[in-house]
């Protein structure tokens, strides 16, 4: 039985981001991001925005949540679609002032507003928490992860993480080989480490002004941890350097984390390949974004 109409509880709709903040960059992120920052002046000319919290990690200061709210998932959507450039902008300003983000999930909001604190509470709780009560983040080091160019010297660890992602585009062990030979001008291959220990890679070809995301892989014990949206930028900011106009990529069109994060970074569905990809067979998803 539905309950009366005037005792129906208002439903609203919460997205929850998770930053790292760099060192010396917190006054920066909490002006960017506070009540009366970027992002809350672009979602205010939205009728359907109800308001930004910014909360932080009581144990690690450089950590912190956004939680925005909107009256619905569509207007939230259409909103985002409606003013993609610009969001990209001020995504694009602001990744200055990170080291990772990552986005903890969609929420609706069932509790009445006396108790949205207590809400807020607990997604933080549940955030900072894994399921077993041991801290999945550990606090930041002076080993935090770094990008670098790919060497001969880590080309074990490159295969070693491509044959563990049943995900990656599978290539013998001389094409990775040739990568560093004198005739491979065209490809820009990118390593993550943190630690001395390589988390993931990224390999792209540029010809003329169209570059490739070739492969892209991240350590399964470091996904969702952002290490993937920096080095997909950071690959972007290297192919557009050699005055690429245009990036593409395929993807199985079974990998939704995969296209989640393209999609985030700007990627656009732009074609279909039927039965493109062997073992499994499965279709592939053509991604472009313009640099």
């Amino acid at each position: 039985m539905s309950e009366p109409a005037t005792k129906k509880r208002q439903r609203s709709f919460t997205v929850v981001w998770e930053f790292r903040v760099k060192p010396g960059k917190q006054r920066a992120f909490k002006k960017a991001y506070g009540a009366k920052g970027d992002w809350v002046q672009l979602f205010r000319h939205s009728e359907h925005y109800i308001g930004t919290e910014l909360i932080r990690d009581r144990y690690l200061p450089l950590r912190y949540l956004t939680l925005d709210h909107w009256k619905s998932r569509q207007a939230y959507l259409r909103f985002k679609k409606e003013n993609r450039e610009a969001y990209l902008a001020i995504d694009a300003k602001c990744d200055a002032l990170t080291t990772r983000e990552k986005l903890i999930g969609e929420f609706e909001k069932l509790t009445t507003c006396p108790e949205l604190a207590e809400a807020v509470e607990t997604i933080g709780r549940l955030a900072t928490e894994s399921l077993d009560g041991a801290h999945p983040y550990p606090a930041p080091t002076a080993a935090e992860a770094r990008i670098r160019p790919a060497t001969v010297a880590d080309l074990s660890g490159i295969i070693a993480l491509e044959r563990d992602s049943h995900s990656a585009a599978h290539w013998l062990e001389p094409t990775y080989g040739r990568m560093f030979s004198a005739d491979s001008a065209t490809r820009i291959a990118l390593v993550v480490e943190d630690h001395a220990a390589l988390r993931g890679f990224a390999i792209a070809r540029v010809v003329g002004e169209e570059g490739e995301i070739e492969n892209i892989v991240i350590d399964r014990k470091r996904q969702n941890q952002g290490l993937g949206t920096d080095l997909l930028r950071k690959m972007m900011e290297r192919v557009r350097s050699r005055n690429a106009s245009r990036l593409f990529l395929e993807v199985r069109q079974s990998n939704a984390a995969a296209r989640a994060l393209y999609e985030k970074c700007g990627f656009a569905q732009s074609g279909h390949r039927r039965a493109y990809y062997s073992n499994p067979s499965e279709d592939a998803v053509l991604y472009t974004r313009k640099l």
